[in-house]
């Protein structure tokens, strides 16, 4: 290609966002796709990731040369997140003395505790450390110490165990009198 336009140069410099994505398995021979996620249909499929993403480069010079002569609009790249961890939340009264008793029985902070929760909701991976704002401690279970089981599960256990050796031992004795008796 000849000389570039100015406004094509600075445009190919701005930071868009680029998703490579596997597309197929086994015999599939264009089975990666590289796609510019602010330009529709600005996309290369290649049967490497490699190659996919050398050849979104060209799609994207390709692309924005033909909105730029078409007068098409061309939008900006999104800006990066800007979430800051802090979170104001109104929640009903009760709600919120349930969480703190919860927070309290399994001896972590009610920010740790929520943060948990909402985690393991949204599929959040486990492990992840983070920090509590209200004491500036980190915490997470990827430390040395194994993660803190709930008081409750191990009642439960310890019940359910309970529960099986009574089951077990009337059974036992179900068979005996069954086999005395005939």
């Amino acid at each position: 290609m000849g000389q570039r336009a100015p406004e094509a140069e600075r445009l190919l410099k701005l930071p868009y966002h680029i998703v490579l994505v596997r597309d197929g398995e086994g015999d599939n021979e264009d089975c990666w796709t590289a796609r510019v996620q602010e330009l529709p249909g600005c996309e290369a499929h290649e049967p490497t990731s490699e190659e996919a993403a050398h050849a979104i480069s060209n799609a994207m010079e390709a692309w924005l040369d033909t909105a730029l002569k078409e007068g098409t609009e061309i939008p900006e790249p999104k800006r990066p997140s800007t979430h800051s961890g802090r979170l104001l939340l109104r929640m009903p009264q009760e709600l919120h003395a349930e969480m703190a008793r919860r927070a309290e029985s399994e001896e972590v902070s009610l920010n740790v505790y929520i943060t948990s929760v909402l985690a393991g909701t949204v599929g959040w991976p486990q492990g992840r450390e983070h920090k509590d704002a209200a004491n500036g401690s980190t915490r997470g279970s990827a430390g040395n110490a194994p993660p803190r089981r709930p008081r409750y599960l191990s009642a439960a256990i310890v019940a359910n165990i309970v529960v099986l050796v009574v089951v077990g031992i009337a059974a036992v004795v179900l068979l005996v009198n069954a086999l005395q008796n005939g």
